[in-house]
């Protein structure tokens, strides 16, 4: 045993710290040692139990109906609003675009195939789903604000939309779209309307109590139908743990998958998934006991504490936000700033955010995008120093030299110098600028297929 945990702390070594808020995306570390206790230990007690059979392993359904329950109040549920807990955004979203699809059969039969209208700035989870389920999917424009353009989406909705799906924040601006609007259009056409609320779904309504003013976006607005929120985002429990909620049960039933027919069991799936360990599900009702509402506000507080040091410590370097600061997101850019140059150097002293292209149909410049969690309260000042020291760098790699390489189609030459460490991941979302998205595609999938194999 020994010499296994002894190799398990050697392959560890290949990976960033999660605790140490040096990055800014996928971990939300709060820094409290005892929520970490907690949250391993009910992960530990319950890791091998099966939620395929519920009513095997009862405590399943117990944690779920606490989890969304307490989902329900932060989202402003009313009576039968309902809900299913998940293993991921990309699983909610999926059921909620499921569950669209099988209304709209419902109500105009299969021989249409159903639309999907989204915002350019929505989840990619969402083309996923479109992809998977059969439906086509229309995308929209967004508004100087960097939030979905009304105008436009009124025009996209018609006949064959299943469903129009919006954000509360979208990922890349961190705004929160015009949910209220877009829900009149929704209700007029008689459209389901989902709001991703993954990313914030557990702390904006938390900001909203502090006193941040937030636009409405649940359960408030008549002709929100659905809402997914990440446990293991904001939420803080470990991953594999998230929420959707229906404004009805009859959604939730398109939802599901149910068989009767097999000799074996009756196979019922609430989920995508169906083996799943009740592990992340108890880690996430543990972590929300731990907490509580005072607990959240605490964390809420943090967050915003670390984004008004790092919103003015960025501005006097020179950078200012590219779309309305109402979230956790921070999106800047400068004009005389080498993004990527400095992107490079904060990494190399261990900052890790990410770089996004731009949007040059609306007017959006290449951007930094960064993600904050309470931890960055603490390291605020320690990474501006940083910034201060690396805002004047400027990059060694020749973007033209690796464009020309992508659009003459030599992957190799651009797959060899990620292999060997020249370039990292930081300048992909710039060598794929320009590009066609079809050959974008084929770079991202032949450089994936060579990392693994």
């Amino acid at each position: 045993m020994t010499h296994v945990l002894e190799l398990l702390a050697e392959i560890e070594k290949q990976d960033l710290n999660p605790y140490t808020g040096r990055l800014f995306a996928y971990v939300y570390e709060t820094g409290d040692e005892e929520l970490k206790r907690v949250a391993k230990e009910a992960l530990l007690r319950f890791y091998d139990k099966n939620i395929l059979d519920f009513t095997v392993f009862r405590s399943a359904i117990y944690f779920e109906k606490k989890l969304v329950s307490f989902c329900r109040g932060l989202m402003n549920a009313g009576e039968g609003v309902v809900g299913s807990y998940t293993y991921g955004g990309t699983e909610s979203i999926m059921l909620a675009v499921k569950a669209a699809r099988n209304h709209f059969r419902k109500e105009h039969g299969s021989s249409e195939v159903p639309e999907l209208v989204v915002p350019v700035t929505i989840h990619p989870s969402f083309y996923k789903a479109a992809h998977y389920l059969g439906l086509r999917v229309r995308r929209i424009g967004i508004g100087e604000n960097r939030k979905a353009d009304v105008e436009e989406l009124k025009e996209a909705v018609g006949g064959k939309t299943a469903l129009i799906a919006l954000s509360a924040p979208n990922w890349p601006y961190g705004t929160v779209d015009p949910v209220g609007d877009v829900a009149e259009i929704a209700s007029d056409s008689g459209t389901l309307l989902h709001v991703d609320a993954c990313l914030g779904g557990f702390a904006l309504p938390f900001f909203e109590k502090i006193g941040e003013s937030i636009p409405k976006f649940d359960f408030r607005v008549d002709g929100v139908t659905s809402i997914s929120m990440d446990a293991h985002k904001y939420g803080y429990s470990p991953k594999g743990a998230s929420v959707v909620l229906f404004r009805n049960e009859e959604l939730k039933k398109h939802s599901m998958y149910v068989d009767v027919t097999s000799p074996g069991y009756i196979f019922v799936n609430t989920a995508v998934l169906s083996t799943r360990s009740v592990g992340p599900l108890a880690a996430a009702w543990a972590v929300m006991k731990y907490l509580g509402e005072d607990g959240y506000v605490e964390l809420a507080k943090k967050i915003l504490s670390a984004r008004r040091k790092m919103l003015r410590g960025l501005e006097d370097l020179g950078f200012k936000p590219i779309a309305p600061v109402e979230s956790m997101v921070l999106t800047m850019s400068s004009e005389k700033v080498d993004l990527l140059g400095f992107v490079t150097a904060m990494r190399e002293k261990g900052w890790h955010f990410h770089l996004q292209k731009g949007l040059l149909e609306y007017g959006v410049p290449p951007n930094i995008h960064m993600t904050l969690s309470p931890i960055h309260d603490q390291v605020a000042d320690e990474f501006l120093e940083d910034a201060e020291r690396c805002v004047g760098e400027r990059s060694g790699i020749s973007l033209e030299s690796m464009m020309e390489l992508a659009q003459r189609g030599d992957l190799s030459s651009i797959l060899r110098d990620f292999e060997e460490g020249r370039i990292d991941s930081s300048i992909v979302p710039m060598l794929l600028e320009g590009i066609p998205a079809e050959i974008a595609e084929e770079i991202v999938k032949q450089i994936v297929v060579g990392w693994y194999s």
